[in-house]
């Protein structure tokens, strides 16, 4: 009976090997253009592969898969470049936010640090400004910028302002932080987990390499 008891145990702590599945088939459908967002891929992996009553796959699951199909199809060589081109544009933009703001402290933050640009990429850039948000778009499209999309979300510091822009097909969102922020500029701005970051120096210190 205890035994019978226990082997019920392990088999119930067994990962279920649909949970994978779905992480694969979610980062094929993200890299074919059929979802919009991993959360949307996931359901639609499930609808596709018709599963019922299991565990569904983190995000970072199905980023894992969608890095290696990336790698897979680029190469090595390839995918690092990738890599390099999600950098140069967020230095680009924060060395225009620097020339054009030089009392202000940019920083990159999220995913794009670490080169994690799979599943769907979004570079984050933070300003730390008294400036007004419709100043900082100004200064944008002055240095050659398209003419941004503004809009605002709730924080747990308040309601914060942003431009969403694109450069080279990759998204831009800059957020307008008040300068007491950057005391916890290493926090999520919703959620207050810890948050990969970079500076300018930090960035170009990337790009150079070794």
């Amino acid at each position: 009976m205890i035994y019978g008891i226990a082997a019920r145990s392990m088999e119930h702590a067994m990962p279920d090997p649909r949970t994978d599945q779905i992480a694969c088939e979610a980062a094929r459908l993200l890299e074919a253009g059929r979802a919009d967002s991993i959360g949307q891929a996931i359901r639609a992996a499930v609808g596709a592969l018709g599963f019922r009553d299991v565990d569904l796959p983190g995000y970072g699951r199905v980023r894992q898969h969608a890095q290696a199909r990336a790698m897979q199809l680029m190469g090595d060589v390839g995918y690092a470049e990738s890599v390099r081109d999600v950098w140069r544009v967020a230095e680009q933009l924060m060395t225009v936010l620097t020339e054009a703001m030089p009392q202000d402290d940019s920083l990159l933050v999220g995913r794009a640090v670490k080169g994690h640009i799979d599943a769907g990429v979004t570079v984050h850039v933070r300003l730390y400004t008294v400036a007004p948000i419709g100043d900082v778009a100004r200064t944008l499209v002055e240095f050659g910028y398209d003419e941004p999309a503004f809009e605002t979300v709730n924080t747990r510091h308040g309601r914060l302002n942003r431009v969403r822009l694109d450069d080279q097909g990759i998204e831009i969102v800059l957020t307008r932080c008040l300068p007491h922020m950057a005391a916890s500029a290493n926090l999520d701005l919703f959620t207050a987990r810890p948050i990969e970051t970079a500076t300018l120096t930090d960035l170009r210190r990337k790009l150079k390499g070794p």
